[in-house]
């Protein structure tokens, strides 16, 4: 079987990377493409994942640029499509790649955990033969759509597939709170009231009293006040710093819903809703919060210098991974038996806890 994946999310690597290594080693090839991003690139590049890189995400968000960046998407993926004939394609949330693959009568598999991409919501559907989406997606996509019991963050750091190792560049003893801000650079971030540049700096200054504290930047145009912060690891390591942090405080909801995947207590500082996050607030209320107020933030702030916030992580993870299945096992048995798998998941949704 070829398999046709498009990566438009450094996040969309780690969702594929364990299912593309598990379907290779069973026989199946890929063809693989990608929004022009330093770290996509990146990451690719370090796993070993062969790939055809696309254009860039354009930095006007005009209504007429977003739907020129979605017909030159297409119109790249049509042409690797006409060159490599993949029998299916695999997308988180994608319309270019479902609308090649209805061109060319193939299924398209998209996956789905955002609920606030509205116009992407009333396109890509029409044009996707199976919409996979999260038990806690609140979104209903009509009859395609089907519901696993796992969280998306899930599909690679499920410990089947992930192991916590240590930051080499930091010292054993080093009790620090890693901080992720990020760039409100996606089309759902347009109007989003985020945590003010004041409040952000208020927060490094509060918490450097008591612990070390490290900053994930987005930003290409890093503000000279959090540079000494800076985490200086390689991307691929994000996930062990988010691990072995005392406290987590992210802008970006992946990130969040991360560190409660890992066990690791954190608040969410964007008004944005997450479906990931508020289902973890709703059931691991020990581990998760979400404001975007500054004397709330503040208030956490003094929580987690007190001590207060702090979890038995290793409990936290082993009670996430008994409530859901393993996705990246879920999605290797829907792909190489579809669209029987499709069938028999609709007429029996328990059938996907033989992945647990």
């Amino acid at each position: 079987m070829k398999i046709y994946i498009d990566i438009n999310h450094p996040a969309h690597i780690h969702y594929f990377k364990n299912f593309i290594k598990i379907m290779e080693s069973k026989g199946h090839h890929f063809v693989v493409s990608n929004r022009d991003d330093k770290m996509i690139n990146y990451l690719l590049d370090y796993y070993k994942i062969a790939h055809y890189t696309r254009n860039k995400r354009r930095n006007n968000k005009s209504i007429w640029n977003v739907i020129l960046n979605l017909l030159l998407i297409a119109k790249f993926c049509f042409v690797k499509s006409m060159a490599h004939k993949p029998d299916i394609y695999i997308a988180i949330a994608s319309f270019p790649l479902a609308l090649v693959a209805f061109v060319r009568r193939k299924p398209c598999v998209n996956l789905d955990d955002t609920e606030h991409t509205k116009m992407n919501h009333l396109l890509y559907p029409l044009f996707s033969s199976a919409i996979i989406t999260p038990f806690y997606f609140e979104k209903h996509l009509g009859r395609k759509q089907i519901r696993f019991q796992a969280y998306f963050e899930q599909f690679y750091l499920h410990s089947k597939y992930y192991k916590q190792d240590v930051i080499s560049t930091l010292k054993a003893e080093d009790k620090y709170v890693l901080i992720r801000y990020i760039a409100y650079d996606a089309i759902h971030d347009r109007r989003t009231q985020a945590v003010s540049k004041k409040t952000k700096k208020e927060i490094v200054v509060e918490l450097s009293k008591k612990f070390k504290v490290l900053i994930s930047e987005e930003s290409e145009f890093i503000d000279d006040f959090y540079k000494p912060y800076l985490i200086k690891i390689p991307p691929e390591k994000i996930h062990d710093a988010i691990a072995n942090a005392i406290f987590f405080i992210s802008e970006g909801a992946t990130m969040a819903a991360e560190a409660g995947i890992l066990g690791t207590s954190y608040v969410y500082i964007n008004p944005l809703y997450a479906g990931n996050v508020n289902c973890q607030i709703k059931n691991y209320s020990q581990i998760a919060c979400q404001t975007s107020e500054k004397n709330k933030i503040m208030d956490i702030v003094r929580n987690i210098i007190d001590k207060k916030l702090l979890t038995d992580k290793l409990s936290v993870r082993n009670e996430i991974e008994n409530d859901t299945i393993n996705p990246t096992d879920f999605l290797v048995w829907f792909v190489e038996n579809y669209p029987k798998s499709k069938k028999i998941v609709k007429e029996d949704s328990n059938y996907q806890y033989n992945f647990k």
